[in-house]
């Protein structure tokens, strides 16, 4: 092609290059910035001025994806802290449960029905139910034990025991 014709096509890829937003630092001490865009011959040709950096664009994308993944690692972080205060919760509730069975199979009798009580473990104060049914074995006897906290159910025991002790 002669030198003052173009196609289209060359004017849109130099006006392109032209408009580019580049961050550019200078290359050694005492060099000034050049922050002019190149002209559309040196765009066209390839001959830009040799810049550093990244595009504004390219900015952007970056902190877009730094965002979404510190916003996992902060969801991921909030839910490790729930799980973790579950797991407390069933560990003190199964340790209460554990208690009151201890209790209930060295007591010399329990006597069918349900009691409920209240006691404090760990600063928290726990709720718990123990029924006591017959089965079809006559000399035995089921022990269900539900402990709960504020939040709910937090563990249940059940045992079988015989009616009485001697």
């Amino acid at each position: 092609m002669a030198d003052g014709m173009r196609s289209a096509n060359d004017r849109s890829v130099g006006w392109a290059a032209v408009t580019r937003l580049r961050l550019v630092e200078p290359t050694r001490p005492g060099a000034s910035r050049n922050l002019a865009p190149p002209t559309v011959a040196q765009a066209a040709s390839g001959s830009a001025p040799d810049r550093q950096g990244f595009t504004l664009i390219e900015l952007l994308v970056a902190m877009a994806v730094f965002s979404l993944a510190a916003l996992a690692l902060l969801n991921l972080s909030a839910e490790n802290t729930r799980s973790a205060a579950r797991v407390e919760t069933r560990t003190l509730g199964g340790i209460l449960a554990e208690n009151l069975a201890v209790e209930s199979m060295t007591a010399s009798s329990v006597g069918e029905g349900t009691t409920t009580g209240q006691t404090l473990l760990a600063e928290r104060r726990w709720r718990w139910t123990r029924t006591v049914v017959s089965t079809d074995a006559p000399d035995l006897v089921r022990v269900h034990i539900t402990v709960n906290d504020a939040e709910g159910q937090a563990a249940e025991r059940t045992l079988f025991r015989s009616r009485a002790r001697s």
